[in-house]
């Protein structure tokens, strides 16, 4: 008989980073989860068409005003010029990129809006939308939204990480739209303590009720350790009953990028104030920079955050 259940916690993995242990419970609560996602929450990008609509009419007046400008230079220079002109190039292929596909939502609503305003044909007839995810099952559960289907001629998948798009040509992109996308990327919790930079480690348990309710004990922890979806599916849901304890240790500069950017940074934060530093961010700002072309529409991000330093200080935050 079990008299306390959460007297005994027992372990189910060894003390990480807290992103490590961010990325691996993302990777099972989507496995396990991911049909369910509105259950849980509900965002501007998966369930409203604001958001989609601003974004499809700031980039139709862009475009628009980009296009207009250079063929007010093109007049410029051609006017200046005595010899006959060459005949105008067709116009370029525009490509849309969106990180974080949700549930083609966003795409869907976005393109129809686009479209409708584009009266003229000058811009949706020429446009790439390319949904980016790193699982497959929600690329194709975005690509069978409803509205969607007459878009498909315009839409591409593309199955791969955000912080590293190897298969994407430098400077070959116009505009990326990535929403509410980084509070998913790993992110680590640090401070300043005597000098010295220190981060959150986990180590995760399950209490003693949840722990007596499966028999296989060793297969359930191979099996949470390894993400072995197929077989967690069989043992009793846990995700809600996990116990973190925490621990901070110096931060090991060698296996974290960005020092120089993380440290300048935490100068600006008072001592002992854990804040949140999304090395997963970082790395797709940086992979965006690479992929927009020159004179790209840009990048686009719509997540949870805050410009002021006075609410990273407040401890209690």
């Amino acid at each position: 008989m079990i008299t306390n259940p959460d007297a005994l916690p027992q372990l189910i993995g060894e003390f990480r980073p807290v992103d490590e242990w961010q990325m691996h419970i993302n990777q099972l609560f989507y496995g396990l989860r991911g049909s369910r996602l509105r259950d849980y929450y509900q965002t501007f990008a998966a369930a409203d068409y604001r958001l989609a609509h601003a974004l499809a009419a700031d980039y139709f007046a862009r475009v628009l005003e980009r296009e207009r400008k250079v063929k007010a230079e093109a007049k410029v220079k051609g006017g200046a010029q005595s010899e006959p002109q060459p005949q105008p190039r067709p116009q370029p292929v525009l490509t849309v990129m969106e990180w974080g596909c949700g549930n083609g939502n966003l795409a869907a609503c976005f393109l129809s809006h686009l479209k409708r305003m584009d009266t003229g044909g000058a811009i949706y007839p020429r446009l790439r939308y390319v949904l980016v995810d790193d699982r497959e099952a929600a690329l194709e559960s975005a690509r069978d939204h409803p509205d969607l289907a007459e878009h498909l001629p315009r839409v591409e998948t593309l199955c791969a990480t955000v912080t590293d798009l190897a298969s994407v040509k430098d400077a070959s992109v116009d505009r990326i739209l990535c929403n509410e996308l980084w509070n998913d990327l790993p992110t680590k919790l640090m401070l300043r303590k005597e000098g010295e930079v220190e981060e959150e480690y986990l180590r995760p348990n399950l209490g003693e009720s949840k722990h007596a309710a499966i028999s296989d004990w060793s297969s359930f922890v191979r099996a949470f350790d390894a993400k072995d979806l197929r077989a967690l599916v069989g043992f009793p849901p846990f995700l809600e009953d996990i116990i973190w304890e925490k621990d901070y240790r110096r931060a090991d500069w060698k296996a974290v990028p960005y020092r120089k950017t993380i440290t300048d940074f935490l100068k600006q934060i008072d001592e002992r104030v854990l804040v949140p530093v999304n090395l997963g961010a970082c790395a797709t700002v940086k992979e965006a920079r690479r992929i927009l072309a020159q004179d790209a529409v840009g990048f686009s991000s719509f997540d949870a955050g805050t410009v002021e330093l006075k609410v990273l200080n407040d401890p209690e935050k």
